[in-house]
């Protein structure tokens, strides 16, 4: 019994030692894309650590309002099937492109839809988020670029980065 106690204790001071330097975090950008338009938005991964992106979430509806983001019943291109016409709840619309623009390394293909991506993304449920892995350094900006296909509606669109930040000194490689 001693042992494993001592073995859990272990584990506690581990724990609690690995935390100083890492520790879950998430970071977020969120904007209005309007009908036909594009709109670029910048994450900062903050000058005190590196972050490792582990999963990807995010959430996207339409038609909004242009000023305050808040969902209004309107005509959408993409209405959710059986949402009689004028009544909103677009079912898709946006598409998103990003890339770390201090590496200048694209991190999408190209332009991809966001439902394919994002969880619960243009639906109520939530679902398992996208498993996505990228080591950003610190102080990078991803640069995120959303399209707006919905030639009627704007949308909203919220985009999550889930994972670890290390604060550890700078490691030169």
């Amino acid at each position: 019994m001693e042992q494993i106690q001592k073995a859990v204790i272990d584990q506690v001071r581990h724990a609690r030692a690995e935390q100083k330097f890492k520790y879950a975090y998430v970071y977020t950008v969120t904007g209005i894309v309007l009908a036909s338009q594009s709109k670029t938005l910048t994450m900062a991964i903050e000058q005190d650590a590196d972050f490792l992106v582990e999963r990807m979430t995010g959430s996207a509806f339409g038609p909004c309002d242009a000023s305050t983001g808040l969902p209004l019943s309107a005509n959408t291109d993409f209405p959710k099937a059986g949402v009689p016409a004028g009544e909103g709840h677009a079912g898709r619309g946006l598409t998103m492109g990003w890339k770390d623009t201090g590496s200048g390394r694209e991190l999408s293909r190209g332009q991809i839809p966001v439902e394919c991506l994002l969880t619960p993304g243009y639906d109520q449920g939530f679902h398992l988020p996208f498993p996505y892995k990228y080591y950003a350094m610190r102080n990078s900006k991803i640069q995120f670029d959303f399209r707006n296909r919905d030639t009627q509606a704007n949308h909203n669109i919220t985009v999550v980065w889930a994972g670890q930040k290390f604060q550890t000194p700078e490691v030169a490689f």
